[in-house]
């Protein structure tokens, strides 16, 4: 069994600023934050002398600005959040109630989910710091349509990505022990219904034209670079994309608790989800309830050290412990090697033969080295994809297996083309949407708004030199996913200037942080120290698993009672608690319910 070595620390991210004079934002300079501050604190500060109710933050993530007024103002008791809050905001923010209405197929991108559903939308300023500036953006908001009086509390969700959008989520509404609780998923700003975000074809271009990254040849390096400025570069054309980031969301959020007409909101948030949950509650710990922070990104690190220092290995011990494992233990059924070790060999040949020889597979972009490893990666989410991976790399082994034994042989050839005909569908189903032929809309707006957000929060980098090292560090220990992480547009984004407060977990009631010990895209190393930072925090560790997203998602009862217990009784354990997990699906044997297939569909990436 492979056993992850701590996470491999790099030097702090360089906080070089390159800000050109047109993209600078309103009331964002230092001075001007700093004004802000004062005038929106002026009718608190004599009432509060004695006893001040805000406590500023004591430290910032990684950045290159003081801390903003929203984040120094940081109130903990209602009575200033919301003398605060009508400080801020003009009337039109201040006095409106949502229109709730059908939803639309397209809006919930989903045809089967949109018609048990309803839809409104809240009105956000284009920037929180200058909330009278600018035209106002829109957020979407859902919920299950509910009979007889309104539920006491709301419970507001997020699927994490950074910038997933989340409308489907109001089904988790449907979770039995929370039919007398309201449900609101909600889109972020720059994706899904609302006001969004987009890079363009330009820097989808960019990115599916870089070079394999395992080819370390000095050409292919200086493209990857190149490709990665490209990318950087087309996201930076959007008049939007200095205000997608968590500050400004955190502060969206707050509109819509207050547009439900909520003293406090409680917050279900997955993966990315709970940054914005840590981060809301750092910013606003007076108003917050309930809330759930499942498969915990590292709240108290800044987002290189997050995606490109502590996902590599995660998911190298994902793929080796859990899946290659499992699939050895089917080798008469898959074939694919009788022992962890030859199932990674038979990857690694697949991988290689399509390097050369790239695929084309109806429906999907062309098959090559790169789009194995994303396959593998996205399978590592959840063990109910084990079954789909094992079957697709099986099938690609045949495929590349006929197409070299063809040789000119053209019912060979013929033969090698049915077989990769074959499989297509299967191929499909694991790959996620940037990857088709023909994305839906909302992938672009997902894939900019993810970069905004990872890009923006926190500093980076930055330079050729210390992406190609920190990839090749990587590569060499964790080849799944650690060669691309010389692949990073955010080592060569023009941030606006921005520090985000690091959560410390001060004025906050108990929290629910729920983590497998083998998650892949958030470490339990991370959840960890997220947990250790946020005091009043409760760990439920889930044994013999690595699925990412866990409640009402992976089926572990343990693990749905407790949150259950917590979201509607506000009672949490007294300690941590250790749930078991439920082991790999027998192949045949997988089934989900429908609330488990839509959050599981909501917040896998």
């Amino acid at each position: 069994m492979h056993q992850q070595p701590a996470p491999r620390r790099t030097a702090p991210p360089t906080a070089t600023r390159r800000t050109r004079r047109s993209r600078r934002r309103p009331a964002l300079a230092a001075a001007g934050a700093v004004t802000l501050g004062a005038t929106l604190l002026a009718g608190v500060t004599a009432s509060a002398a004695s006893a001040p109710a805000t406590t500023a933050p004591t430290a910032a993530l990684p950045g290159d600005a003081p801390l903003s007024a929203l984040a120094t103002a940081r109130p903990v008791t209602l009575a200033e959040a919301q003398q605060q809050f009508d400080q801020r905001y003009p009337a039109l923010y201040r006095d409106q109630e949502p229109a709730w209405a059908p939803c639309t197929a397209e809006a919930v991108g989903s045809a089967e989910i949109a018609p048990l559903l309803e839809c409104a939308e809240v009105l956000v300023p284009r920037d929180h710091l200058d909330p009278a500036a600018g035209e106002p953006l829109r957020i979407a908001i859902s919920r299950l349509p509910q009979q007889g009086e309104r539920p006491a509390r709301t419970v507001v969700t997020n699927p994490g990505g950074p910038g997933g959008a989340g409308l489907s989520l109001a089904t988790l509404g449907m979770q039995p022990a929370l039919a007398g609780t309201e449900v609101v998923g909600l889109d972020v700003r720059g994706t899904g219904a609302g006001s969004v975000l987009t890079c363009g074809a330009e820097a989808n271009a960019a990115m599916y034209q870089a070079p394999d990254p395992r080819d370390r040849s000095p050409e292919a390096l200086a493209a990857t670079a190149e490709a990665m400025r490209a990318t950087a570069a087309a996201c930076e054309d959007d008049p939007l994309v200095d205000v997608v980031n968590t500050e400004q969301t955190v502060a969206d959020i707050d509109l819509v608790r207050h547009a439900l007409d909520r003293e406090t909101i409680d917050w279900v948030g997955y993966s990315g989800g709970t940054w914005l949950g840590a981060q809301y509650a750092t910013y606003f710990p007076a108003r917050v309830g309930r809330f759930v922070l499942d498969s915990s990104v590292e709240a108290t690190a800044a987002f290189q050290e997050v995606f490109s220092e502590n996902q590599p290995p995660a998911f190298q011990r994902r793929f080796e412990a859990d899946f290659a494992t499992w699939a050895a233990s089917y080798d008469w059924l898959f074939g694919l090697g009788a022992t962890a070790g030859a199932v990674e060999g038979t990857y690694e040949r697949v991988r290689a033969e399509l390097a050369a020889r790239p695929l084309q597979v109806a429906g999907v972009v062309l098959v090559d080295g790169r789009v194995v490893d994303v396959l593998v990666a996205q399978a590592m989410y959840s063990k109910t994809l084990f079954e789909q991976l094992a079957w697709v790399l099986r099938g690609l082994d045949v495929v590349t297996g006929l197409r070299a034994a063809a040789g000119t042989d053209p019912a060979a050839g013929a033969a090698a083309d049915a077989a990769a005909a074959d499989l297509a569908g299967r191929v499909q189903a694991l790959l996620p949407e940037r990857l088709a032929e023909e994305r839906p809309t909302h992938a672009d707006s997902f894939a900019a708004t993810f970069l905004a957000t990872t890009c923006n929060d926190t500093a980076w980098s930055r330079g050729e030199g210390f992406w190609n090292d920190l990839g090749q560090i990587q590569g060499s220990q964790y080849p799944l996913r650690g060669w691309s992480v010389t692949q990073q547009p955010c080592g060569y984004w023009e941030r606006a200037p921005l520090s985000l407060p690091r959560p410390d977990g001060r004025d906050l009631p108990p929290l629910l942080i729920v983590q497998s010990r083998h998650d892949p895209a958030t470490s339990y190393e991370g959840a960890l120290a997220t947990h250790e930072a946020l005091g009043s925090s409760v760990l439920i560790t889930v044994e013999d698993e690595g699925d990412h997203a866990l409640y009402a998602s992976a089926g572990n009862p343990c693990v749905d009672a407790v949150v259950d217990e917590f979201l509607t009784t506000g009672v949490a354990p007294q300690q941590d608690v250790s749930c078991a997990g439920t082991g790999v699906p027998a192949p045949g044997s997988q089934l989900l319910s429908s609330v488990q297939q839509a959050v599981r569909s909501a917040v896998t990436p």
